[in-house]
Formats: C-alpha cells, sequence, structure tokens
C-alpha cells in the first residue's frame, strides 16, 4: 500500500527564504539538498517527485521532511560523532554561547563586536577558561558565526495571502479544463570551467581549465513545468526580453491543444507582463497568475532549477553554447523518462514549426 503523501508544516516567509539561501549557500552539500527538498516539499511537490528530481529515494524525502517537522533548522545540520570526552561542561559551553551572541558593550566591556581573543579572555574573567580555537569550533556548533549585518524585508504585497492561496490551490489539485504550467528564467549563465565534485583516484582530483577571458556572451534557460503531469520543458535564450519570453509562451502553447486553458504562474519580473504577453494570454486562453511579491520559492519550477545547476553545469568546461543546449536537453530527456521519448520528439517537431 502506498503511504500518504507527507509535505513540511507551512514555513513563515522569513523561515523560507532562509531555507532558499541554505539551499545555494550553506556549508555543507548534505544541508543544501535538504533545503533545496524542503524548498519542492513546500510547494506541495509529492515525496517521489522529489526523489526523481535528486536521484535518491523516497523514503530519505521523506525523513529528511519528518525531521524538519520535528526539528526544524536543527534537522539540517550534518551530526559527526566521536573524540575524546568534553572537557567544558554543558552549563560552561551555554554560557560562552550567551556572551558570543550579545554585543560586548551589553556586557560591560567597551566594544561593539567580539574578537575571539577578547572573547575569550572575557570568557576567562567569568570563570570559563575557553582557549580562541576551541572557542571558535564549539560557536560554530552552535550555530553562531563571524558575519556582516545585514538588512531585511518581508513580502510587502497587500495580497501576499490571496496570491499564496491561489498558486497552492493550482498546485494541491489539478484544474478540469487545462495544465497548470510553472514558468521562470535560469540565469544568466556564461561558458566558463565551473567546479564540482566526482569521483577520483585518492589525492588526484579532476582539473579544470583557468580562464580570464569570456567572450561568448550569456544565456538564460527558460523553464516551465507542467505541474501535474510533472513534464518539464526548457530552452536556452540569449535574453530574457518580453519579446523572447512571449515566444516560450507561444511554443509552450503550441504543446496543448487550444481548446484547453492553461494556468500560467510566474513572478512579477517585468519582462513577464509586457503588454504583448497579456494581449497573447487573453486571446489564446491562457490565464497569468502571479507569485507574491519576494515570495518566488511559491514558484515550482525553481524547484528544478538547482538540480540543471547541478547535474548539467557543476564540474564541467563546455567550449561553445551548443555544447552546452545539447546537454540541457539529454538532461531533460532523461529526466523526463526514456518512456516518453516518441512524445518528446512529437513536442519537439512542434518546437521547431513554432520558432
Amino acid at each position: 500500500m502506498r503511504p500518504p503523501e507527507v509535505f513540511i508544516r507551512s514555513p513563515s516567509h522569513q523561515e523560507a527564504t532562509r531555507l532558499k539561501r541554505m539551499s545555494t549557500r550553506a556549508e555543507h552539500q548534505s544541508t543544501r539538498i535538504r533545503a533545496a527538498i524542503l524548498l519542492a516539499s513546500n510547494v506541495k511537490t509529492p515525496a517521489g517527485q522529489i526523489a526523481r528530481m535528486w536521484l535518491t529515494d523516497e523514503s530519505h524525502v521523506r525523513k529528511v521532511i519528518h525531521e524538519f517537522n520535528e526539528e526544524g533548522f536543527d534537522s539540517l545540520r550534518p551530526e559527526y560523532r566521536g573524540g575524546r570526552p568534553r572537557r567544558i561542561t554543558t552549563g560552561e559551553r551555554q554560557r560562552a554561547v550567551a556572551v558570543a551572541g550579545a554585543r560586548p558593550d551589553t556586557q560591560g566591556v567597551p566594544l561593539t563586536r567580539w574578537s575571539l581573543d577578547r572573547l575569550s579572555a572575557h570568557l576567562a574573567e567569568l570563570g570559563v577558561v575557553i582557549s580562541a580555537i576551541h572557542l571558535w569550533r564549539l560557536l560554530a556548533q552552535a550555530g553562531l558565526s563571524f558575519q556582516r549585518t545585514r538588512s531585511w524585508k518581508a513580502s510587502p504585497d497587500p495580497d501576499y495571502e490571496t496570491r499564496a492561496a491561489r498558486v497552492l490551490e493550482l498546485y494541491q489539485a489539478a484544474p478540469f479544463d487545462g495544465p497548470v504550467i510553472s514558468f521562470d528564467q535560469m540565469g544568466p549563465i556564461s561558458l566558463k570551467p565551473i567546479p564540482g565534485a566526482g569521483w577520483a583516484k585518492l589525492k588526484r582530483p579532476e582539473r579544470l581549465r583557468a580562464t580570464y577571458n569570456r567572450k561568448h556572451g550569456i544565456r538564460y534557460i527558460f523553464g516551465a513545468l507542467d505541474v501535474h503531469r510533472d513534464r518539464l520543458y526548457a530552452r536556452m535564450r540569449p535574453r530574457r526580453a518580453g519579446r523572447d519570453v512571449l515566444g516560450f509562451m507561444r511554443t509552450i502553447r503550441l504543446v496543448y491543444p487550444a481548446r484547453q486553458r492553461l494556468y500560467w504562474i510566474q513572478d512579477n519580473l517585468s519582462a513577464n507582463w509586457t503588454p504583448d504577453i497579456r494581449a497573447f494570454a487573453a486571446a489564446n486562453q491562457i490565464e497569468l497568475i502571479p507569485t507574491p511579491t519576494y515570495a518566488s520559492y511559491l514558484n515550482r519550477i525553481e524547484s528544478h532549477f538547482r538540480p540543471i545547476q547541478e547535474f548539467v553545469f557543476n564540474n564541467t568546461d563546455y567550449r561553445d553554447w551548443q555544447s552546452a543546449q545539447r546537454a540541457v536537453a539529454d538532461y531533460i530527456t532523461h529526466r523526463n523518462g526514456a518512456d516518453r521519448d516518441r512524445r518528446i520528439a512529437a513536442l519537439e517537431r512542434k518546437h521547431r514549426v513554432a520558432a
């Protein structure tokens, strides 16, 4: 019997933004992949689809979701075990973390920030003896690091709840009169050696050439996901102006019968909402549905851009755009499934006619 679907709890805007940041900037690869899995689950992607997206097991995806629902962001950090017993008590560790997280001028020290040496000396005055290097490790384990101050923002969209509910409603159940298409652009991408990971002999990693001159320009990947058929379309374009978006929309429109209505979910980029695009959508049964402002994480296609970056561009050194385009096309064919090759060929013919 198939287990019931499981999704993460509804995160706040700040939590969702943090997950998106961790999916690309976290220190550990396992943390980045877990955050990407949770982002995909946030837009109601089934566990099976996420597992195929990341080439992993469905049970692992469910485990990640359950652990996040129970433990929050602590479940994203890898756990390392072993070593000799701790010489510093739990109470001393907690006190050191509390002092480090407070400004020095609130602790009677006329400074605006701590250095490791000054913090270690101040803790010694309080009876907690920790060397500077051990203090650095302790703070890292507690999730503290030396960072620049940043500003923050929440979605200022007055219709945030309404728009988010509309998008999630379309993800939850397929409309009876047509497919739901999630659209966005990935990029810019340039031709350059991109580091990655792979199997190699011990201490003999694969080498990539250095590059200083990039004379091939940039490209953008236009992606569209048929949400309920779980079918991905992608094309590479040199620009992302309104006419380029319109051309891609025309191509996707030809894939489906003219009598079907398309529910087109996209963000608020100005190139996505030109008068020509609005007119074409109105004339061809396409309902344009915006995501809330500063909430692009609700666009399900974004969950598929990280795998494209990971499996198509990382650890590569394409010398021309034709090679990169072929790699993207091969990945899309592989991702959509070998049993769909005949239909893919038919759709490709339609795309060529549209172009």
